[in-house]
């Protein structure tokens, strides 16, 4: 089985795999186990991976993995800025901050250029000129290959783009917002955006990539959350708050009978769901061992057909 994918982000001129390997929680002293992963990911055939400068060692794992390979060149090196606890963009200081995180995260990755740079959220009081502007630097420089937008609305998207279009500079290739069989009921983390469907209409219509986060909805398809469930830990709290509605658990439920039928888990369902969206998709994925992974992988050979899709998402 191989995640292989086509060039799908606007100036990016490599493969992008079917999904994204997410790294959020990557840390040094079990780094081994994550180069392992990410020796895996590459052997399926996978090319994109995710990180940020507010994931901690996130960065440093993968700069120590990537030091010691000879194919940087096909691997699409995903990272953000602007990430804060207020869940919005710092307007202090905001161009010093690009160029100082991207430094930061040109040197702890170990390469010269990053493929494609987000922001990790977006500050509604600042004008899409003055956010654009230190990033299209960072793009005449060669540092940056392509934009990305995470957690922004569509209409500062397009917004953004076509200031971009006008003053003939980069916009936006790409949008990270959350998407996933199980809706959320509210934002997880202050300041995250998810993609209603019009939001889904706009990426059909534009035909630019989503790259979602929380792709697998936080491990709700896995089995470990019941209705009648109750927490003391924070994480689980949100969980409860955010999924925990009767439809979740039904759509839950539909991908465990669909998925038994076919020789699939619930997860690789709700996955493979995602795949078959009618617009360029790249979820971003988190597993935790070889075997959660390879379960990603083989969530990509499950076709799903329109009666299905209906059907897991409560339309039929």
């Amino acid at each position: 089985m191989k995640i292989n994918g086509k060039k799908i982000i606007g100036g990016v001129d490599k493969p992008v795999s079917k999904f994204a390997l997410g790294t959020a929680f990557y840390n040094n002293e079990s780094k081994e186990v994550w180069f392992k992963i990410l020796d895996d990911f590459v052997k399926f055939g996978g090319t994109a991976i995710d990180s940020a400068r507010g994931y901690g060692k996130s960065e440093d794992v993968i700069g120590s993995w990537l030091e010691n390979r000879s194919d940087r060149d096909k691997i699409i090196m995903i990272t953000k800025c602007g990430l804060t606890g207020e869940g919005v963009l710092p307007s202090d200081n905001y161009p010093e901050l690009v160029r100082n995180e991207l430094s930061t995260s040109l040197q702890t990755l170990k390469t010269d250029y990053i493929d494609l740079y987000m922001l990790h959220r977006d500050n509604v009081d600042m004008t899409v000129a003055e956010i654009l502007d230190p990033l299209n630097e960072a793009i005449a420089k060669g540092y940056v290959l392509s934009l990305g937008a995470s957690n922004w609305t569509y209409p500062r998207v397009t917004e953004a783009n076509e200031y971009a279009y006008k003053n003939n500079m980069t916009g936006f290739a790409v949008v990270s917002n959350n998407i996933s069989l199980a809706v959320q009921s509210e934002p997880f983390y202050p300041g995250l955006v998810s993609t209603d469907k019009t939001g889904e209409e706009w990426h059909k219509e534009h035909q630019i990539p989503l790259i979602p986060w929380s792709s697998q909805a936080r491990g709700f398809f896995t089995g470990r959350y019941t209705p009648e469930m109750s927490a003391d830990d924070g994480f689980t709290k949100r969980m409860i708050k955010v999924y925990f509605t009767d439809e979740n658990f039904e759509r839950l439920s539909r991908a465990k009978e669909l998925g038994e039928k076919k020789g699939y888990t619930a997860v690789e369902v709700a996955l493979a769901w995602l795949l078959h969206k009618p617009f360029p998709i790249v979820p971003i994925v988190g597993p935790h061992t070889q075997d959660e992974l390879a379960s990603c992988v083989k969530a990509t050979t499950l076709s799903l057909t329109e009666s299905e899709m209906r059907w897991l998402n409560l339309e039929d």
